[in-house]
């Protein structure tokens, strides 16, 4: 029995483009956020050691701000200010809230959003 060679399989050559224009816009999307995530890592951390420190409890919301601030300063955060920091004390709780977003280019009149929002409750009694 002869056996005839069967079709080739596998993608065209436009399948392997499309491939690839979707991965591109996919890296370049990723090397566009990532930088926004790390800069929120700091701010967190930033925050939450802010809210560590054990003379919090008396201080003024303005000198709270202002601890915020020094850390931003110290590294190098662009994306949120210290005035752009809720904070609020009631009944025996302090309150800090972040809520920001970070805009990207991603390529021409295309940009990315990212969201971020996060609170922070800590007791001063």
């Amino acid at each position: 029995m002869i056996t005839r060679p069967s079709r080739m399989q596998g993608l065209s050559m436009i399948s392997w483009m499309l491939i690839l224009v979707i991965a591109v816009v996919l890296g370049t999307a990723a090397i566009r956020i990532i930088p926004a995530y790390m800069e929120y890592g700091t701010i967190n951390t930033a925050i939450n050691n802010t809210m560590q420190d054990n003379r919090i409890g008396m201080q003024s919301d303005q000198e709270i701000r202002q601890a915020v601030g020094r850390r931003f300063d110290i590294n190098n955060v662009s994306s949120i200010s210290a005035n752009d920091v809720a904070i609020s004390k009631q009944g025996g709780m302090l309150y800090v809230s972040i809520d920001y977003e970070v805009r990207e280019s991603l390529f021409g009149n295309v940009d990315l959003v990212i969201s971020f929002q996060k609170d922070y409750e800590r007791s001063i009694r």
